[in-house]
């Protein structure tokens, strides 16, 4: 067990460093970093924060600020890992990979974290420069339970989207099919989301015009639970005032938080275990 950990961190460690020194990262990396100090920045600023919105804590700065980790965090994600498999298998190198004396399981784990650590870098470095900026905007430090939940939520959120995106390379037969649908699937889940939150309120008789309801956040509430995106802003909620918390209950957040991290991780394994380079 211990040799098979030590092989996956070995092929993912060097999977990360052939990321980071990519020519992409070199416009991916200051990017992220000057997104995420900006909006940290912005939001804890009183003179900027646009009316209506709520900016009163550290924890509430920071839930505004995971829109920016949304946005551009998850791009990068999806940049990061188009050609990850895809490319591999063109050029034959998958296959030589895939013959090498390490199970394929160890593979897909090892090709997981290589992406996932090629894009969490940056973005918690943009994350703690960030939190220093709240500081010096608001005097106020941000709690160690605030600073645990934004870690942690964005790093699932990265893990999902990264299976996500390697499930779509190991499927594509072309880097440009690659792109293609995992641009996709991040323009739906990050801009498209709401059209399946606004069918579903319909449909349960809810005022779809009058989406600031306490009754239509309820229902929007249920349908993010099968979203990454959903899942994580309610996870990033969970540090707001309690009249600002999620109603969702604790059991389903943590089971659909579960099932996102375990569905795609099984299928992106499952695909290199019977993939044929």
């Amino acid at each position: 067990m211990i040799d098979r950990l030590r092989k996956i961190i070995s092929v993912s460690q060097h999977d990360t460093m052939s990321h980071l020194k990519s020519q992409r990262m070199m416009v991916i990396a200051p990017l992220v970093i000057f997104l995420l100090c900006a909006s940290c920045w912005g939001f804890a600023d009183s003179r900027i924060v646009p009316s209506g919105l709520i900016a009163n804590t550290p924890a509430d700065v920071l839930f505004l600020s995971s829109t920016a980790v949304v946005f551009i965090c998850t791009l990068s994600v999806v940049l990061l890992g188009f050609d990850s498999i895809s490319k591999r298998r063109l050029t034959g190198e998958l296959a030589i990979d895939l013959s090498q004396p390490m199970e394929r399981v160890d593979y897909a784990f090892s090709q997981i974290l290589g992406v996932w650590l090629a894009a969490m870098l940056p973005t918690s470095l943009g994350l703690l420069i960030g939190i220093v900026l709240i500081e010096q905007q608001m005097g106020m430090w941000a709690s160690m339970g605030d600073i645990c939940i934004l870690f942690i939520s964005t790093g699932l959120l990265l893990w999902w989207y990264t299976s996500l995106q390697l499930i779509a390379s190991s499927l594509a037969r072309d880097i440009g099919s690659s792109v293609t649908i995992g641009v996709g699937t991040w323009i739906f889940f990050v801009f498209l989301w709401l059209i399946p939150t606004l069918i579903a309120a319909q449909s349960m008789g809810v005022d779809i015009t009058d989406t600031t309801s306490v009754t239509f956040d309820r229902v929007q509430e249920k349908v993010d639970m099968f979203s990454p995106n959903g899942v994580y802003q309610i996870l990033m909620e969970t540090r707001l005032s309690d009249s600002m918390k999620p109603q969702i209950s604790v059991g389903w957040l943590t089971l659909s938080t579960v099932l996102w991290t375990v569905v795609p991780t099984y299928l992106f394994t499952r695909r290199i275990s019977i993939l044929r380079p």
